[in-house]
């Protein structure tokens, strides 16, 4: 299982300090058709960074451990997408007690994304009643058009899938990043043992969507039936955005 603290994991990588700032960097990240693309990491204070690793660690607290240690182990990665997206914030990272511009980060829930079964409404329940074996798309945008585009102030950070349904209905999951298309992955979840396995399957590569960046996430489901997956992972927002309970 390996690390379950972010702390710990943040530590490692010599990111876990109370004074200082980390210099303006470059991240690249290569796409399967070749491409190498560049984000800006903004120089940010270590603290923001600190505050970071001690708040998930305590929203993350009485998870699956098998959570925690998804998350310890892709730290340093949600650590880069909060420098990306604060190169359009510009005011650092405050989590639960920031405002205004400074970023703060939440687990992702079905209320912050588009029914894909409808044309207007949010998602109220990760269940989804599935009428016959189809590809369907998993989430939707604000448009509703299959696409999940974020604006200038924030991004996702998608590390896996975990299934909670009686019969797991859906068996491999295809992400499409700025138009280009990946491999499927399989989510053999009809393999887990239920009463002794806990139903979570990481991504093989983890997903960073930084601002203004559009994906589509399309699952295969092999049967009819009542699906319950949920997607692991964190969406990071400016704080002006998160002062309501609703889709935010």
């Amino acid at each position: 299982m390996g690390n379950t603290s972010v702390v710990e994991a943040m530590k490692a990588a010599g990111l876990y300090k109370d004074t200082g700032r980390i210099e303006e960097q470059m991240l690249k990240t290569i796409l399967p058709n070749g491409e190498v693309r560049e984000h800006k990491m903004a120089e940010i204070d270590y603290f923001d960074l600190m505050i970071f690793a001690d708040e998930l660690d305590i929203a993350l607290k009485y998870e699956n451990p098998l959570i925690q240690s998804l998350f310890a182990k892709n730290a340093v990665g949600i650590a880069n997408l909060i420098r990306v997206i604060n190169v359009e914030s510009g005011s650092g990272f405050k989590d639960s007690v920031g405002s205004g511009r400074q970023l703060d980060a939440v687990l992702l829930r079905a209320e912050q994304f588009y029914d894909p079964d409808s044309s207007t409404a949010m998602r109220l329940t990760w269940e989804r009643e599935i009428d016959e074996a189809k590809d369907e798309t998993f989430f939707e945008g604000a448009t509703a058009d299959s696409v999940l585009t974020m604006a200038d102030e924030e991004g996702i950070a998608l590390l896996g899938f975990v299934d909670f349904a009686e019969l797991p209905c859906c068996s491999a999951w295809k992400l499409t990043y700025l138009s280009v298309a990946y491999n499927i992955q399989i989510l053999d979840f009809g393999l887990t043992d239920y009463q002794n396995a806990y139903p979570l399957r990481e991504l093989k590569q983890p997903l960073f969507q930084y601002p203004k960046e559009s994906i589509k996430g399309e699952v295969r489901y092999f049967r009819a039936g009542t699906d319950d997956m949920q997607p692991i992972g964190l969406w990071i927002k400016m704080s002006s955005n998160l002062r309501s309970l609703g889709s935010n």
